[in-house]
């Protein structure tokens, strides 16, 4: 009984401090970098560099909203606003081609970080 004992208190551990973990939300740093692994996707020198340095203010812009003192239903509303401009925004830079497999590679990149924070979702 005992043993039964001590290996559910270590399983409810763990499952508590994984948990914990992932409250703690996403880092600009983390957002971006996976934002800006887009060297499979094959793109041209200028448009790689146009499309990190668009990446760097749209997650400055995401992380506006997402540690503003709005309610969640507002900030969701900014974020698919956010979200459509962007991807116009990005259709300019990358075109119809590239920006279809931008988005897929983005949604594989941001799986992880949507763990952490559910707002993520709403900006690809």
């Amino acid at each position: 009984m005992k043993k039964h004992t001590f290996i559910l208190a270590i399983v409810l551990s763990v499952f508590i401090g994984n948990f914990a973990i992932a409250q703690n939300g996403v880092s600009k740093s983390e957002l971006l970098k996976a934002m800006n692994n887009v060297d499979d996707l094959g793109l041209s020198n200028d448009k790689s560099s146009a499309l990190k340095d668009y990446n760097k203010g749209f997650t400055d812009n995401v992380f506006d909203i997402t540690n503003s003192n709005k309610s969640d239903e507002d900030k969701v509303l900014e974020l698919k606003k956010l979200r459509d401009k962007g991807n116009r925004d990005l259709k300019n830079i990358l075109g119809d081609d590239s920006l279809k497999s931008f988005k897929k590679a983005m949604k594989k990149e941001l799986k992880p970080l949507k763990r952490k924070s559910k707002l993520l979702k709403f900006i690809i």
